[in-house]
């Protein structure tokens, strides 16, 4: 009898460390998963083409940002009606922001610029989507990097935005590279921020963000003056 009563007890404490030990392996299948699926514009179903900015030197992309720029020209060529909203503000001493890099590199690929809006807000996703709801049409397909697809759909409807993601397939880095690695790391560290925020709720969330870019930092000090200007754009 004192046995099975200690293995009564002991059952929700060894469920807790399995599901614990469990979370991240699945979250890591679940964000290569979804950077294997490339929804497209097919008979324009898709009213929006969302561009998310990431890094640009002097007014030129970097390769990681011109893979996504590149198959967000691609899809707008596919159909030619559709609005291509480019998103991603700059920081201290950028001349230029993400979403006028983004604009530029959009209408030398002879996209309409007419159906061309930059906004030049965020410095992150969550950032540069809330400042998006007055240039949506329709259902939005979220141009980014196979590894960010799943956060950032996720993201995206934490914002009230209907989009589905379409990894760029000019991505520059590949498994099983140590580019690829940190972002792979960093989507890791990302959804448990997810996680948190769907769970506990938003202040929970910016907390456990807040930890894990000052662990970022530490790894990769490059990083540590992009995190200081989010942190600041929360408060």
């Amino acid at each position: 009898m004192a046995n099975l009563y200690s293995m009564k007890t002991h059952q929700p404490a060894l469920t807790i460390t399995r599901g614990l030990l469990l979370a991240p392996v699945l979250t890591a299948v679940a964000i290569v998963a979804r950077g294997c699926y490339q929804p497209k514009n097919r008979r324009g179903r898709f009213g929006t083409i969302i561009v998310l900015g990431t890094a640009q030197y002097d007014g030129v992309p970097s390769r990681q940002f011109a893979g996504r720029l590149q198959w967000a020209a691609q899809l707008w060529h596919d159909f030619e009606t559709q609005r291509v909203i480019t998103v991603g503000g700059n920081l201290p001493g950028d001349r230029y922001t993400e979403a006028e890099v983004g604009r530029t590199y959009l209408l030398q690929a002879k996209v309409d610029p007419d159906c061309i809006v930059a906004v030049s807000e965020g410095n992150d996703t969550a950032g540069s989507y809330q400042a998006l709801a007055p240039y949506l049409v329709g259902k939005a397909l979220i141009v980014t990097d196979p590894n960010h697809c799943l956060r950032a759909e996720l993201l995206a409807r934490f914002e009230g935005i209907d989009g589905q993601s379409s990894p760029t397939p000019y991505c520059p880095t590949h498994f099983p590279g140590k580019n690829w690695t940190w972002t792979f790391l960093h989507e890791l560290g990302g959804m448990a921020v997810v996680v948190v925020r769907a769970l506990l709720g938003k202040r929970a969330s910016d907390l456990c963000e807040d930890g894990l870019r000052y662990l970022q930092g530490w790894l990769r000090p490059s990083r540590v003056a992009r995190h200081q200007v989010l942190r600041g754009g929360r408060r």
